[in-house]
């Protein structure tokens, strides 16, 4: 039989038990600094003031500080690996254990420089502000409370004689140790001190750490609010998206299933105008001119509602290989170079002498530039078009410059939106031809815009960039 051993998931961190681990790394470097501190005042004291102490136990002391301060440093290095539930409570016993070491240190230190001679007898308030810093207010009072014994063990044994006291020769009398009204004043003093010191830190810590909990809390409730909103708004978009991609299949294949007998009652519109099924009248050939006229609108329709569904398939991609942006251009000039002739309108073309081959799809590049000419012929009542290719450092950039009708600056945010219109247009369509060439080009890497007028002048500029080529692989130039 298999047994599951359960797991205990650790509780997050508060702001405190955080704050307690980070200071136990600057706890055991200032505490290299105090080392060196003491004894540069221990050589200045001794060599600079001469004032005279037994200078040996001195540094016995800071040795031993610097034995324990590198065992915590070992202690701190392995709190990595240990299981989260024992860090904050390791960490704790880290920082009692070490700051009772330290005032232990320190009390041994007083009375080899002097006792209640040494001014350095209050420095037990560092230990106290350190500790109310990560620690409970009950254990900081204990603290307070500990270093009070030790000074008052530390004096009481110099009074009655229990140890020799140390005198600092050249400093004090040394008498002072034996003063009782002076040990009161000191002891008085240093309790007020520690006691204040506490009272004051620990309020003042706790009222950062409820702030700090307040803040936490706050910021992890409109964290949970905005993920919730993201989720909803993802959640909605995908609905969306999905409901889109089921009406593009519905389309797709509404539009495939009504291609075939468009196509058919084309081909016998074209029949009868042709006389194949007898003689038709003026009035009939009108009619049926009317029809295929009509019938072709609705082709047209049809070939862009299919190819819609299939970019957004990534059927393009599947069609890429390194094609010549120059040829491409010239094929679709081809067929509309007879179209702007007839409307007296001047084609331009300003093509670099070399371009890079682009990776693409040669017919749906093709289909971009046969669009957008197109529209730059229908929208143009006189006067010139022009297409100009520049090469950038990473893309080609492509613009389809006319000087027609223009754009009104309200429908520019729509252009290229499906079945869109600008409100100046007179000449029918399906309203696709720009939303069709903007997926092509976003497609290939590029992005395309429009702007109405441009530098100045009347009509429209559509710009679009393809990517060139990575510099890592060498495409012939065209």
């Amino acid at each position: 039989m298999n047994y599951k051993v359960p797991t205990v998931e650790a509780p997050e961190r508060t702001p405190e038990e955080e704050t307690l681990v980070m200071r136990l790394h600057v706890f055991n470097n200032m505490r290299w600094v105090a080392i060196l501190g003491i004894i540069v005042v221990t050589i200045i004291a001794k060599y600079v003031f001469d004032i005279g102490f037994p200078t040996l136990p001195v540094y016995v002391v800071c040795i031993f500080m610097a034995l324990y301060n590198l065992v915590l440093m070992w202690q701190v290095n392995g709190l990595g690996s240990l299981p989260e539930p024992l860090v904050i409570p390791r960490v704790r016993q880290y920082t009692y254990t070490h700051i009772l070491l330290d005032m232990f240190a320190l009390t041994v230190m007083l009375h080899f420089t002097g006792g209640i001679e040494n001014p350095f007898i209050f420095f037990f308030i560092f230990h106290i502000v350190l500790a109310s810093i990560g620690l409970n207010y009950r254990m900081v009072y204990l603290l307070s409370t500990i270093a009070i014994v030790l000074v008052v063990a530390l004096l009481g044994l110099e009074y009655f004689g229990v140890i020799p006291h140390v005198n600092l020769e050249g400093f004090v009398l040394a008498t002072r140790y034996r003063d009782p009204s002076r040990i009161l004043a000191v002891l008085v003093a240093l309790a007020f001190l520690l006691y204040g010191t506490t009272y004051v830190t620990t309020a003042v810590a706790g009222e950062l750490r409820k702030r700090q909990r307040q803040v936490v809390e706050l910021r992890e409730s409109l964290l949970a609010e905005k993920t919730g909103e993201l989720e909803r708004a993802s959640g909605e978009i995908a609905n969306l998206e999905e409901e889109r991609s089921r009406f593009l299949r519905f389309i797709g294949m509404a539009a495939h299933d009504l291609k075939a007998p468009l196509t058919a009652i084309q081909g016998f519109l074209w029949v009868m105008l042709g006389g194949f099924a007898g003689e038709i009248s003026e009035k009939q050939k009108n009619m049926l001119e009317r029809s295929t006229h009509r019938v072709s609108e609705l082709l047209t329709l049809i070939s862009d509602l299919l190819d819609i569904p299939r970019i957004e398939s990534g059927q393009i991609v599947q069609e890429m290989k390194d094609v010549s942006l120059r040829k491409v251009i010239k094929d679709s000039l081809d067929h509309q170079s007879g179209l702007a002739t007839e409307k007296g309108i001047k084609l331009k073309v300003e093509i670099p002498e070399k371009l890079p081959k682009i990776k693409g799809s040669a017919s749906r590049l093709q289909q971009v530039f046969t669009n957008l000419v197109n529209n730059a012929i229908k929208y143009t009542l006189e006067g010139s078009i022009t297409v100009r290719v520049q090469e950038n450092p990473r893309d080609v950039l492509v613009e389809i410059r006319d000087t027609g009708i223009g754009i009104p600056a309200e429908d520019m945010p729509r252009l290229f939106e499906d079945f869109f219109r600008a409100s100046n247009v007179e000449v029918k369509g399906t309203g696709l031809g720009l939303s069709i060439t903007k997926r092509i080009v976003e497609a290939h890497g590029g992005k395309i815009w429009a702007e109405s007028p441009w530098d100045g002048n009347a009509g429209t500029k559509f710009s679009f960039t393809l990517p060139k080529p990575n510099k890592g692989r060498r495409r012939p130039r065209q």
